[in-house]
């Protein structure tokens, strides 16, 4: 999917435009992929055309309330924040889930936020690792609107509980 494809709802798009995004919009990429790749990171086109889009955008949640989870803290596009010393999440990632994972930014309690060659966007850091979206485009959709429940795809410390808990069937 392309970020020009991309159906965001009316309430994210507003807050895309209101922080400065549009579809042609192209940020230079260029110090942070230098920095990144002095680390060990290698950039995939999925995760530089994220960037390029979304890169130095602070998005402020549209519904502050999810089914499970309090979303009180904006995303941020800066993968120097999410990355920079913190390579070794990268390396927990693939351990964890496969793939090649590459940072964006943040999101709520500071957890960093990644990226894979395919677009799969999820969070980590602390105990646990989230499912954000398939796409980097779904999970801003996600980070912004909690419109659906926060998955716990892993729990990283054997003395921590999933959070959020699994909803329970209806």
């Amino acid at each position: 999917m392309t970020v020009n494809s991309y159906s965001f709802s009316e309430p994210v798009r507003a807050e895309l435009k209101a922080a400065g995004w549009s579809p042609e919009r192209r940020y230079d990429v260029s110090q942070w992929t230098a920095a990144l790749s002095d680390e060990g990171y290698r950039e995939s086109a999925v995760a530089t055309a994220a960037l390029v889009s979304y890169g130095g955008l602070e998005l402020n949640p549209t519904n502050s309330e999810g089914p499970n989870f309090g979303n009180y803290e904006p995303l941020i596009f800066d993968p120097i924040l999410a990355g920079s010393g913190h390579y070794a999440l990268a390396e927990e990632l693939q351990r964890e889930l496969g793939g090649s994972w590459y940072p964006l930014g943040e999101w709520i309690t500071s957890a960093s936020v990644f990226v894979d060659t395919n677009g799969w966007t999820v969070a980590t850091g602390m105990d646990w690792i989230w499912e954000l979206g398939a796409s980097v485009e779904d999970a801003i959709e996600f980070a912004l609107a909690a419109h659906r429940p926060l998955i716990c795809l892993r729990v990283l410390n054997p003395n921590s509980d999933p959070w959020p808990l699994p909803q329970p069937p209806r």
